[in-house]
């Protein structure tokens, strides 16, 4: 026998196909699991954004009723005849309100309601009420 047949033969180095294919397949892993990673922020986002805007909606709404059943208020009013004032909802959210009257419809007077929220974001909501009083409800 021969030295040669004893030894195995050497094989050349190469990559093997199963190699490759668990490469490709980590990879594409990877690249998927950061794809959901961006898709479950941007809901999350969108999700907050959503509940701030149902918020300050829900919150104009019921200061809205709550002027509509007031609209004199505490009768102060600045020097232009409009009643500014503020209600602050939560430590995030806080209505802005201007009441303007006018008197001008025959035997009443017509209210003006002006509600405006700015989010921390920047972003503005705003929600317009009337409400007209005929001469005989209104307070003097």
């Amino acid at each position: 026998m021969t030295d040669q047949m004893l030894t195995p033969p050497k094989k050349r180095s190469s990559f093997s196909p199963v190699l490759i294919e668990l490469t490709i397949v980590i990879l594409f892993f990877a690249l998927s699991a950061s794809v959901i990673v961006r898709l479950i922020t941007v809901a999350n986002a969108t999700a907050r954004a959503s509940e701030y805007e149902s918020r300050a909606i829900l919150a104009m709404e019921t200061v809205a009723e709550q002027v509509k059943a007031d609209p004199i208020g505490d009768n102060t009013c600045n020097e232009c005849g409009a009643r500014v004032f503020s209600v602050e909802i939560d430590e995030d959210l806080a209505v802005d309100c201007v009441v303007t009257s006018d008197n001008s419809p025959l035997q009443g007077t017509l209210y003006d309601i002006e509600l405006t929220v700015t989010s921390p974001q920047g972003k503005v909501y705003a929600l317009d009420a009337v409400r007209y009083l005929p001469d005989a409800e209104v307070a003097p």
